[in-house]
């Protein structure tokens, strides 16, 4: 039988989501199976949550990954668990704690999702933690993949897993058509993550397929050439490496102009709480906001100064230019030096900090980011 007619071929091959139709676990996938646990305890990166692998470590660090460059979480994740080495430490811990810690590393609901499984799983069931996806799944901020995660690595146990990365790799090896993150096509990608799970060594196989996507089946100019299993990947065969996933066009960036003020008193920082948005509620940051429509920077941040804290501002000196992207929004801010005009009552819940007394309070990632281009 020729290789393109054979049965894994032909069920997969080209086709829509709703027409992928009883795969099951034969020879070849096997085989291939075999190629990539080669291929990836030869070339897997060493990562701390790695190593030894407990339920705790490998739920923080899930949560930590979420939309987060492994790179970026590494020291994020050994200074966490150096802080909080256990659930009973997490659960202890307050709000402020947890956020200070995960102070620049974005997406903080996500934190607060962790403090507070933590408290749920000392409270409602003894400091045991769940044992299987449900149980998993029912704590907060955790979804189907996190789950996944967390039980097939740490535990051992058969369960799928489908992040960015696993989608990518199996579109291209199947060839599945359409938006692999909606309707029937993520349907059809669960059900084959599931089928073609081995029957052993699960926590090493869903591990090597999100670490082919990382370092290989790249996004773009992905590095076929050195893929183990590229002899059985459908779109390298038939040129379609470029064309698969097929992905919704994501919301366009919006260019966003913003202004804080430095206010610096006797070796203190003055610094406010966010307490009106959503968006990074109760991080501790500089005052600011954005520039409207045809304000200059100066302009704007004396406006918002006044406007949103009760603050006035005076001698306004350029010292940075920073750049920040939160989800679509890419911005601009431009940070003065500033000192204020009295002594009135703020409008909002402020504090004196001394700069090395930040690393013990949650800040919004541009605080760092403004007080670096300060010294250079």
């Amino acid at each position: 039988m020729r290789d393109q007619d054979s049965p894994r071929r032909r069920n997969f091959a080209n086709l829509g989501p709703l027409e992928c139709r009883g795969f099951c676990y034969d020879a070849d996938m096997a085989q291939r199976n075999r190629k990539l646990l080669v291929w990836y305890r030869r070339a897997r990166r060493q990562l701390p949550w790695r190593e030894a692998p407990t339920p705790y470590n490998t739920w923080v660090a899930e949560l930590m990954l979420q939309q987060t460059q492994v790179l970026t979480v590494v020291p994020y994740f050994e200074r966490f668990v150096a802080r909080f080495p256990d659930v009973d430490a997490l659960a202890d811990a307050t709000e402020e704690q947890v956020l200070a810690l995960w102070s620049g590393l974005g997406y903080y609901r996500r934190a607060r999702a962790l403090r507070e499984g933590a408290r749920r799983i000392v409270a409602d069931r003894g400091g045991r933690f769940p044992e299987d996806v449900d149980g998993w799944m029912a704590l907060p901020g955790i979804g189907r993949y996190t789950a996944g995660a967390i039980v097939s690595i740490a535990l051992g146990k058969r369960a799928p897993i489908l992040d960015g990365n696993v989608m990518r790799v199996l579109t291209r090896w199947f060839a599945i058509s359409g938006d692999p993150r909606r309707g029937a096509t993520n349907t059809t990608l669960w059900r084959l993550a599931e089928e073609i799970l081995p029957s052993r060594s699960v926590a090493e196989y869903n591990q090597a397929l999100m670490e082919l996507g990382a370092l290989i089946c790249l996004p773009r100019q992905p590095r076929c050439s050195l893929c183990p299993v590229r002899s059985d990947c459908i779109a390298h065969e038939r040129g379609l490496v470029d064309v698969l996933p097929e992905l919704s066009v994501r919301p366009a960036s919006v260019q966003v102009a913003m202004a804080a003020a430095v206010v610096r008193e006797r070796g203190r920082f003055l610094m406010f709480q966010r307490k009106r948005e959503e968006l990074m509620k109760d991080l501790w940051e500089f005052p600011g906001g954005e520039c409207r429509a045809g304000e200059t920077p100066e302009s704007a941040i004396v406006r918002e100064a006044r406007e949103r804290y009760g603050l006035g501002l005076r001698r306004l000196d350029a010292i940075a230019t920073v750049r920040h992207n939160v989800m679509n929004r890419r911005i601009e801010l431009h940070a003065f030096a500033a000192a204020r005009l009295g002594s009135p009552p703020f409008d909002a819940p402020h504090r004196w900090v001394r700069r090395e007394d930040l690393g013990g309070i949650p800040v919004s990632s541009v605080v760092p980011k403004i007080l670096n281009a300060m010294t250079r």
